[in-house]
């Protein structure tokens, strides 16, 4: 496999997959990239510029927002949801005369120790559950599923549950963490190309658990990512629960704000993953609680 520049090595890459090869590699739960799994798709190339302009009604979470320099918060239009500050994507300029999408602003300060970790804070807007029904439909209206996974339990499951991830500037991203959800994860690149590295939840016990929200695992000195690579636009990047992960953009050559999109789909699951870490999981601070909730019928003893 290939490795990337500091001698991690690559996920297993499809290209054109059929049905059966994204089965084949997706129940077995490692990470995997489809390199070409937006080609034709509407959203393909979508800047943050062009979401902003065809959605303006969003609001949308400012990652580190609290690390720029000179931030008030009185100069915006911001709602509260699940006790956190959004912003809305058709307004808001950080520093009162920029776009946002024109905009760079630093990643938490904690992140200084490290070249290679996210050096500038990038924007999620949670679709799936941060939208009138009405406003969700607009932008569900134009999200299409791969020719691998059109059958309507996937189609379905994809678009409910997408959110989009907006990167103005290079090295932008998030710092490692593991997300809480029970299923596969999907993070699609509309525009720019973003680096990775991603690391196995690692052995422990209940003594030894960590927080695995955003830089947790870096506080915890337990930080040895297993793959390092750069998914480019049209590529999507595949991994199970558990996984963690950070991520730092390229900014596009015509210095637009890079898009992402992040999504779960229905099936196949990675069962054989499950199987063979469960134990490892079961002690997991954000997917332990899907051991009783949903995944229970796929162990095997």
């Amino acid at each position: 496999r290939e490795r990337d520049e500091n001698g991690l090595p690559s996920p297993v890459v499809l290209t054109k997959p059929t049905r059966e090869d994204f089965v084949f590699h997706a129940r077995r739960g490692y990470p995997i990239i489809v390199s070409d799994w937006s080609e034709g798709m509407q959203y393909d190339g979508w800047t943050g510029k062009d979401f902003t302009e065809a959605f303006p009604f969003g609001y949308m979470k400012a990652e580190y927002i609290s690390d720029m320099p000179g931030f008030s918060k009185k100069m915006h239009d911001i709602k509260i949801i699940d006790g956190e500050q959004r912003f809305k994507l058709g307004t808001f300029k950080p520093d009162g005369k920029t776009w946002w999408h024109n905009f760079s602003r630093p990643a938490s300060k904690r992140y200084k120790d490290d070249p290679l970790k996210p050096k500038r804070g990038p924007y999620v807007w949670h679709v799936k559950d941060e939208l009138t029904p009405k406003e969700k439909l607009k932008v569900q209206a134009r999200f299409e599923a791969p020719s691998f996974l059109q059958d309507p339990l996937n189609a379905e499951k994809m678009n409910r549950s997408f959110e989009l991830w907006f990167s103005p500037g290079s090295h932008c991203g998030a710092g490692a963490h593991a997300d809480g959800y029970c299923d596969s994860v999907v993070s699609l690149q509309l525009r720019g190309d973003k680096r990775w590295r991603k690391m196995m939840l690692p052995e422990m016990s209940f003594l030894h658990s960590f927080d695995e929200f955003d830089g947790g695992v870096y506080d915890a000195g337990r930080w040895k990512p297993d793959l390092g690579f750069l998914n480019k636009r049209q590529g999507a990047v595949i991994w199970p629960p558990g996984y963690l992960h950070e991520t730092s953009t390229t900014q596009p050559e015509d210095g637009e704000c890079g898009s992402a999109i992040t999504l779960q789909y229905a099936f196949p699951q990675p069962v054989q993953f499950l199987r063979a870490f469960l134990p490892r999981l079961a002690l997991s601070s954000e997917v332990g609680q899907c051991v009783a909730m949903a995944w229970s019928g796929y162990a095997i003893f």
